[in-house]
């Protein structure tokens, strides 16, 4: 039987090393890029790690800007299962679950140094989209690190209510991608599209 595959990439490292060996305990493939992935790897004790290029065949470009945004990923994200042998044929991974947080944007919004620049820098396109893809194809979606806990456990339990479970985790992870879009709007707008383009 296939193992499941976890998509791991987040900003904030803090115990992401437990989660995922949790995750390869419990028989799950890891597959990160970046921070994330030398994170794994340089553990004291390593969690084995896939890189995502190996997946797309892909180095990052544009300054790890472009990362993650290839179909194999997010074809793996969206599939469904009448979906599967075409995936197959192409070679992309069905992926399960996805784990990501954002770029402190409001944080960097705040700062009284920060510039419009260093607003864009801080301005998370991959983040979001994967939590979109992952939400649209009905995977598990975590996006934030309170959440790890409980799905862990969730797992552990054989997944008690798994559909009910699933859509409160990708409403939750689009509620998050709105509200960071809305943020980046307001900031943008100076406040002009504040919740409405009225």
């Amino acid at each position: 039987m296939t193992r499941p595959i976890a998509l791991v990439s987040v900003y904030d490292k803090e115990g992401i090393v437990d989660f995922c060996r949790d995750l390869v305990e419990l028989g799950w493939d890891i597959i990160s890029s970046g921070g994330t992935r030398q994170a794994l790897e340089t553990a004291e004790n390593p969690v084995p790690v896939r890189d995502v290029a190996e997946i797309t065949g892909m180095s990052p470009i544009l300054g790890h800007r472009v990362v993650t945004l290839h179909p194999a990923i997010h074809g793996g994200l969206l599939a469904t299962e009448k979906m599967r042998p075409e995936l197959e044929t192409l070679g992309y991974p069905w992926i399960d679950l996805v784990c990501v947080d954002l770029y402190p944007l409001e944080k960097e919004i705040k700062r009284p140094e920060s510039t419009r620049e260093s607003v864009i820098d801080m301005t998370d396109n991959g983040g979001p989209t994967l939590i979109r893809s992952a939400a649209k194809g009905g995977r598990i979606v975590i996006c934030s690190k309170e959440q790890r806990p409980f799905i862990i456990s969730w797992l552990i339990m054989n997944r008690p209510n798994e559909e009910a479970t699933r859509n409160h985790l990708a409403a939750f992870g689009v509620a998050t991608v709105a509200q960071y879009c809305l943020t980046s709007a307001e900031y943008h707008s100076g406040d002009r599209f504040a919740g409405t383009l009225a």
